[in-house]
């Protein structure tokens, strides 16, 4: 074997060492960088559900609370809705309250259905005093002492009180039946109670 011979034998050899050496190191980089690539599409991976995840209840928690300040806007402007009906509406109970006093009939029911409670209430061993509005008649005022009597109580007084618009009060002793329309209007909460059932059954 030449020189020459010798020498390509030699190269190639170096060369087969090169490209060994080579692979040895590439290798190991090689599986390193494709580790390095998998951890990376993983952790990005995470990080994008996690802001997905994190978008998502930002944006229900916006909506919840979109949803709360609706709802209370809503419970707020029925309940200024309402609160507008029963001022409308305790002002349209106390005219027609007034109309119904105007009436002969519905007067003498209102003073029978007086008569009936302060029966049921009032004492009756005890003279009784009555006050009522300056425009009942006084044929249904000395009617309604006819029927007082007849159930055997005594009337110490009867007299026209001009703060009353509507009605009477009985007084006997210290106890007290107030039937002015003043008395009737007296529990206003649960008038307005009644009031706002009755307008919402007729909203149905």
């Amino acid at each position: 074997m030449n020189l020459e011979h010798r020498t390509q034998a030699l190269l190639a050899l170096v060369d087969a060492f090169r490209e060994r050496r080579c692979a040895e190191i590439l290798a190991p980089a090689r599986a390193q960088a494709q580790e390095m690539v998998a951890t990376a599409l993983a952790d990005g991976r995470r990080r994008v559900r996690a802001t997905i995840a994190e978008a998502r209840a930002r944006m229900a928690a916006d909506v919840g609370a979109a949803q709360a300040r609706l709802a209370t806007e809503r419970r707020l402007a029925q309940q200024q809705h309402a609160l507008a009906l029963l001022a409308q509406g305790w002002q349209v109970l106390r005219i027609e309250l007034h109309a119904h006093w105007q009436g002969a009939a519905a007067r003498r029911g209102w003073t029978a259905s007086a008569t009936q409670r302060a029966l049921a209430a009032l004492p009756h061993g005890v003279p009784w005093q009555i006050a009522c509005a300056p425009d009942w008649p006084a044929a249904e005022r000395a009617e309604f002492a006819q029927t007082l009597a007849a159930r055997g109580i005594a009337i110490e007084a009867m007299a026209e009180d001009p703060a009353i618009a509507c009605g009477l009060r009985l007084r006997a002793g210290a106890n007290v039946l107030d039937a002015t329309v003043d008395g009737l209007l007296a529990d206003r909460a649960g008038l307005q109670g009644r009031l706002l059932q009755l307008l919402s059954e007729e909203a149905r």
